[in-house]
């Protein structure tokens, strides 16, 4: 099965409560909650919940994917030099509802990262 995982970093203490009803920060143009494919990138801004998707749920949501570092739309840097810092992937409020509640697993990334690495060790 091919999945894929979503990573957000978030200060909140009640990690659960993001996990299973995250929250669009900023709705403009109807889209604000922020996701990036890469740990790392989302470790920057707190600590790391995941969500693992079905590429078939993935598709479903609704999403723009673009560079983090936003200095390229006002001709400060190259499209690909802002890529580099990391990308993306900001859900309207539906599709993060959505996420919530399809993913084949959730929760803090070690906690998730666990779980898989104990399905794998049962087959």
């Amino acid at each position: 099965m091919n999945t894929i995982t979503l990573y957000h970093g978030t200060m909140s203490l009640n990690i659960n409560e993001v996990v299973d009803y995250p929250k669009a920060s900023k709705s403009i143009n109807g889209f604000g909650f922020y996701c990036t494919l890469d740990a790392e990138t989302a470790r920057g801004f707190g600590r790391v919940i995941a969500w693992v998707l079905t590429k078939e749920q993935f598709d479903e949501l609704e999403y723009t994917q673009r560079p983090i570092d936003q200095r390229y739309t006002e001709g400060l840097a190259t499209y690909a030099e802002c890529a580099s810092y990391g990308m993306e992937v900001v859900l309207t409020q539906r599709s993060a509802g959505l996420m919530a509640v399809n993913a084949i697993a959730a929760g803090e990334l070690e906690e998730v990262n666990a779980r898989y690495m104990m399905e794998a060790s049962n087959v």
